[in-house]
């Protein structure tokens, strides 16, 4: 039985899931959409860690981080794209090598979509037309998000009530299948899917209301104080555009307009507060529809190791 454990931004994932492959002598498969990116280690929060090549390894080279490997993280630079089809291929062929060869892996992240590909298998959807993804991005530019987000409720009722109008990727998506292929993206996804051979536990962290908001404010903070502005401008002068696939992670476009003289400095962390908030309400919506997920509830102060000895105890 392969552990997946989730929960929202800032739930203490990355601390409980070094301490459950401590006891489990594992290795993680990060399934975090943005912590996959090089370079944003801040507004990523990603683990401080140091790649490690070793001819031993079923994989030749993993992320170290505290004596942990992990894989599917740190590997891809700001400008290249990735989805839930990649995930799911990459993050099969790691699992299997692993086992193959007598290691334990433990899936950890936040990224939900990710998850519910490897798990449960993707639909056949079209491959992206570029043309017309432009087309429907200079739209947006032109009439607003909100625009686009109308149009998708004519066609696919069903994904609008799902997917938030400032979800600007997933709306053009279904936009885009709808228009490619004449259905809905939501009866595509309805469609037989092959889901993954192997046995999975979903574990979740679930965290008191009160407590979650007050601990994601001072994590925004924490990041603004630890030097987010000063890594996204760095990645500006390097000459990442503010465009870049990495620049969708929570924070980064907030922290562009505030660098671009739009916002003050207080405007920002009040927005990131906000954005970050809004994040965590959906990945719970998400989660909580899950019923596969067993939930550990969080003991204040945070301590990750009797979770981490919890979950172990529920394999």
């Amino acid at each position: 039985m392969i552990p997946i454990l989730v929960g929202p931004t800032g739930s203490g994932k990355t601390a409980v899931a070094l301490e459950t492959a401590r006891l489990l002598s594992a290795e993680i498969i990060s399934a975090d959409s943005r912590q996959i990116y090089r370079h944003l280690q801040i507004g990523t929060a990603k683990p401080q860690g140091t790649w490690a090549h070793d001819e031993r390894h079923p994989l030749g080279r993993f992320y170290d981080v505290r004596g942990v490997p992990h894989h599917l993280m740190d590997f891809l630079e700001p400008t290249e794209r990735y989805d839930a089809g990649l995930f799911s291929r990459q993050a099969g062929t790691t699992l299997q090598k692993l086992l193959q060869n007598g290691r334990t892996p433990i899936l950890a992240g936040g990224t939900g979509l990710y998850l519910r590909a490897l798990v449960d298998g993707l639909a056949p959807l079209p491959p992206r037309d570029e043309a017309f993804r432009k087309r429907l991005a200079e739209r947006a530019g032109k009439e607003g998000r909100k625009a686009l987000h109308e149009e998708l409720s004519r066609i696919d009722p069903e994904s609008a009530r799902s997917i938030p109008p400032n979800n600007i990727a997933r709306v053009v998506r279904a936009i885009e299948v709808h228009a490619l292929t004449g259905r809905p993206i939501s009866w595509w996804q309805k469609e037989k899917t092959e889901p993954s051979p192997f046995a999975f536990r979903w574990i979740g962290l679930l965290w008191p209301k009160e407590e979650m908001e007050k601990r994601l404010a001072d994590r925004c903070r924490e990041m603004t104080r630890r030097g987010f502005l000063e890594e996204t401008e760095t990645l500006i002068k390097k000459g990442v555009p503010p465009d870049a696939p990495a620049f969708q992670s929570l924070g980064y476009r907030s922290a562009i307009d505030f660098l671009q003289g739009r916002l003050t400095k207080q405007q920002f962390q009040d927005r990131f507060v906000l954005e970050t908030r809004q994040y965590v309400k959906r990945q719970m919506t998400w989660f909580r529809a899950n019923k596969r997920i067993h939930w550990l509830p969080i003991q204040v102060p945070f301590d990750p190791i009797p979770l981490a000895r919890a979950l172990v105890s529920s394999l």
